[in-house]
């Protein structure tokens, strides 16, 4: 049924007021304007124009309608996601993060201070960064609500973060540490660590390695695809699609992932003991925080080995543009950045014989001296 979109003005207490009907029930609001002859002009003109339009329409809703639970609004978020290839990612974040506080929530029983509370306790182990991203999705959520009308003001929205938090102190392992580690690793996880401490490369990135991938004549590892959540997608930026040099000290441990490939008849260097590729390379923790306690080692995250390659290649002289592309980053600013203070003191360790200045001008300038 269309509503009759009739709109009528009138006084109230010298104030200017507007009235129409949604759903059969009579909506009065003021126009915050004093009852004058040229106020009621303008309205006539403009404001009365735009409510009938809205009306017929179906923009205008009846305010009565209650509000739904949190869940109702996050399942319209994610369809409007459907067809994005980071689809997964945003379905994860809505189930995992948001659901356990909100799923079943009225949603205009949603505070601004419970928000900030989760913030305040997601911040421990997440960045800055990553938090405003995540909180973005949550705001584009409630913002669905406020365009049905369900609730007036997003209580997401206008909350600050800091600009930095320590999260996770980068700590690269020793020499000795990853000689350790790969010794008392047993099986496909020996090989996985020797991949990872020798080219620095992301764990999606190597669950994701083919026996295509591997290029032993010419000594170098294909990365043109990550694993993550169950996918096979692109690596995680377009620098991060390369070609990274395989160094003598891996060449065996390739040779031995893809012999027992073949020997299975998958194409898969990674695979678990059913067979199948891995899900993710949160599989991989379990048997990497029992090898770092084996070996009596802090306990520390499974993507320092990528920390640890970068540092002790730099140490090694590696040139830091070559330590860009290999890690695939985006310039050689981003991996200063990420590095510098593993390298501040670097400069020191020059060899003090070293000619700066071989102008025989200047030689024999010198002498004269």
């Amino acid at each position: 049924m269309i509503e009759n979109p009739k709109v009528s003005l009138f006084n109230r207490k010298g104030k200017l007021y507007v009235q129409y009907y949604v759903n059969g029930r009579c909506v009065q609001k003021s126009l915050k304007r004093d009852y004058t002859k040229e106020n009621i002009k303008l309205a006539k003109k403009y404001v009365i124009p735009e409510i009938e339009r809205k009306i017929l329409l179906g923009e205008i809703q009846d305010n009565r309608v209650k509000p739904k639970e949190f869940e109702y609004y996050a399942t319209i978020y994610l369809r409007q996601k459907e067809n994005l290839k980071s689809y997964y990612e945003y379905e994860n974040i809505v189930v995992n993060q948001f659901f356990p506080l909100f799923k079943h929530k009225k949603v205009n029983e949603i505070t601004k201070g419970e928000i900030k509370e989760w913030i305040d306790n997601r911040l421990k182990e997440v960045t800055p960064k990553r938090l405003r991203n995540i909180l973005n999705i949550l705001i584009a959520i409630l913002d669905i609500a406020v365009e049905y009308e369900h609730i007036q003001i997003n209580p997401a929205k206008n909350i600050k973060l800091p600009s930095h938090v320590k999260v996770r102190e980068m700590k690269p392992f020793s020499e000795k540490e990853v000689k350790l580690l790969i010794n008392n690793a047993q099986g496909q996880f020996k090989c996985y660590l020797a991949i990872a401490f020798y080219t620095g490369m992301r764990p999606g990135e190597i669950i994701a390695l083919t026996i295509s991938d591997i290029n032993l004549n010419e000594m170098y590892i294909n990365v043109n695809k990550r694993i993550r959540k169950g996918e096979t997608d692109t690596p995680k930026t377009k620098n991060s699609i390369r070609k990274v040099p395989v160094f003598q000290n891996l060449k065996p441990y390739l040779e031995e992932l893809i012999k027992k490939a073949k020997k299975k008849k998958t194409f898969n260097l990674f695979t678990t003991k059913t067979g199948k590729r891995y899900y993710s390379s949160d599989k991989l923790h379990p048997q990497w925080y029992a090898l770092l306690e084996k070996c009596n080692i802090e306990k520390r995250v499974m993507y320092n080995t990528r920390h640890t390659f970068a540092t002790l290649a730099i140490k090694r002289g590696v040139p830091i543009f070559n330590v860009s592309q290999i890690l695939g980053h985006r310039n050689t600013q981003e991996t200063l950045e990420t590095y510098a203070k593993f390298i501040n003191n670097e400069h020191l360790q020059l060899d003090r014989n070293l000619e700066l200045f071989t102008d025989n001008s200047t030689d024999s300038l010198s002498k004269k001296a």
